[in-house]
C-alpha cells in the first residue's frame, strides 16, 4: 500500500533518527526494498529547505534531493489546486501550520495513510502510520 509521508518522518528515515518509529521505519525500509511506495507532498521540499536555510536541522538538500530523485519509489506529488481544496477542510484552529495543513491535504487527496508522529493531524481523523 502506498503511503504519504510528513517532513519530519523522511527527514528522520534520511537522517536514522532514533525518534522515527520502528513501524515508520520499516515502511520507508519498503520502500528502499522496492516493496511499496511512498509519495512525498511537494511543500515538504519547501519546508526542508526553510529548515535547512535556518538551520533548524542540519542537512545537505542537493543531497537529499538527489537521494530522493533517484529511487523510483519515492514520487513526488505536485500541489494543485485540488489539494489546496481539500485543505479547506482541515480546520486552521486544529491545525495551524500551513505546511501540515497541505500535506494533511495531500494524503486526503491520494487517499492514502500518512506517516506521521504528528498528533494534530492524528486528531482530524486522516490515517495515520507511526
Amino acid at each position: 500500500m502506498p503511503f504519504v509521508t510528513d517532513t519530519h518522518s523522511l527527514v528522520w528515515y534520511m537522517t536514522n533518527d532514533s525518534k522515527l518509529s520502528s513501524e515508520a521505519k520499516g515502511i520507508f525500509q519498503k520502500v528502499d526494498n522496492y516493496q511499496d511506495c511512498i509519495f512525498i507532498p511537494c511543500i515538504v521540499f519547501f519546508e526542508l529547505l526553510y529548515l535547512v536555510e535556518k538551520k533548524k536541522i542540519i542537512s545537505d538538500f542537493d543531497a537529499f534531493l538527489a537521494i530522493v530523485s533517484s529511487s523510483e519509489n519515492y514520487k513526488v506529488k505536485p500541489l494543485c489546486l485540488p489539494i489546496i481544496e481539500k485543505s479547506k477542510r482541515i480546520p486552521r484552529e486544529k491545525v495551524a501550520d500551513p505546511w501540515d495543513r497541505l500535506i494533511a491535504a495531500t494524503s486526503m487527496h491520494l487517499s492514502l495513510p500518512l506517516i506521521t508522529r504528528d498528533k494534530a493531524l492524528r486528531d482530524i481523523g486522516l490515517e495515520v502510520i507511526w
